[in-house]
Formats: C-alpha cells, sequence, structure tokens
C-alpha cells in the first residue's frame, strides 16, 4: 500500500483526485476540517500557518498539491499569495521531512516569475522555488480552464463554461493551449505523472489533455 499526501482535496481537482485514487492507497488529506469519511481516507485537519509543525504518521510516498485560491477569494494580494506561493512551498517541505520523493503540484497556465501580473507572477515564482528544492521527482501541471463541478461555485467561471463551448472551434493553432480542460483529465495527468520516471516535467495544458 502506498502512502500518498494531498493538499487541497476538497477542490476541484483535488475532488477527482479521491475519485480516482482506489482503496489499495493509503490518504492522508490536509484540511482545514474533515470531510467525508471513507476506507483508506485520514482527513488532517491543520493550520496551514503552521505545517512546519505537523507530524504525519507514517513516510509518504508520494505528494499532491492542488493548493489555490483567487485574489478575489482571498481578499488582498498578501494573502492570495499566501495560499499559492507560501502553502505550497510549505507543504512540499512537510512532505519532504517525511521521506516523499515524489511530488505533483497544480499551477497555471502562462505561469511565469517575470510577469507584471499578480497571479502568473505568483505561480511562476512558486514553480521555481520547487525546483531549486531537488526533488527525485517533481511534475508540475499548467491547466487553462477548469470544467467540473466546483463547490462553492465561482461566478466567473460558470458563465465561461456557458458561453465556451461557442468558443472552443475557434481555439486553434497557437490558441489552443487556451482549451479549457476536465478536472477529472488533470487528476488522471497527475496520478500518471506521479509514477512515471525521475526528474523535474513541467507539463503545459495541451498535453495534460492526452495523458
Amino acid at each position: 500500500m502506498s502512502h500518498i499526501l494531498i493538499a487541497g482535496a476538497s477542490g476541484l481537482i483535488g475532488r477527482e483526485l479521491l475519485r480516482q485514487l482506489d482503496s489499495t492507497h493509503s490518504l492522508t488529506l490536509l484540511c482545514r476540517s474533515a470531510g467525508e469519511a471513507a476506507p483508506g481516507r485520514h482527513w488532517l485537519p491543520v493550520n496551514f500557518e503552521r505545517l512546519d509543525e505537523v507530524v504525519l504518521p507514517t513516510p509518504i510516498d508520494v505528494a499532491f498539491c492542488c493548493l489555490g485560491t483567487t485574489r478575489k477569494s482571498a481578499g488582498s494580494d498578501e494573502a492570495f499569495r499566501r495560499v499559492d506561493h507560501d502553502y505550497v512551498l510549505a507543504f512540499a517541505a512537510l512532505a519532504r521531512r517525511h521521506d516523499c520523493q515524489r511530488l505533483v503540484v497544480v499551477s497555471s497556465l502562462g505561469a511565469n516569475a517575470a510577469s507584471p501580473l499578480l497571479y502568473p507572477r505568483t505561480k511562476g515564482e512558486m514553480e521555481q522555488q520547487l525546483q531549486a528544492q531537488s526533488w527525485p521527482r517533481l511534475a508540475i501541471v499548467r491547466p487553462a480552464m477548469l470544467l467540473g463541478d466546483r463547490q462553492p461555485p465561482r461566478t466567473s467561471e460558470q458563465l465561461i463554461q456557458l458561453i465556451y463551448p461557442l468558443c472552443k472551434p475557434l481555439l486553434r493553432g497557437r490558441f489552443r493551449r487556451w482549451r479549457a480542460i476536465e478536472a477529472s483529465q488533470v487528476a488522471h495527468a497527475m496520478i500518471a505523472l506521479a509514477s512515471q520516471d525521475t526528474g523535474v516535467d513541467t507539463v503545459e495544458n495541451e498535453r495534460l489533455q492526452v495523458i
């Protein structure tokens, strides 16, 4: 049985990971409050500001990080960066302290540490600092807009999903990378990437669509 650590299990991609990972795995799920009980799932309520103090019951084989928010939901630039940058790095450090050798992290299409925009710059800086940690296996996935049943729903995403079928035929050639992707497909790709060869792999949206 492999021991898997997940942060963000209650989110859109995280819920898909739970659905697709079978009962042969032991899942430790970091959370603010416990979710639905199921065989092989251990919900571990934590203070994400103090992940450096968390001690897990077992060594970790694979870690999946699905943490993420928006500037609007977070309430400020600083609060957004704390979730999408600081918490991700603290989660990675927690996994490494527990002997984890394989980390798969959700980033975003367009992540760029040199961007003048907060969202892509934060994602890009997070990626750079993870790569500097010298993971034996690190996979960073960069999905475009996610399709799926997000809870709670985001009004802007609901509107985009309504009009997306009209726009999709226009997303060809160099614009193909902007095609929306099902959260279930991202989760499927993350599980596959976790078991692949060692090294750092940054996986763009086009490749996620076909893994």
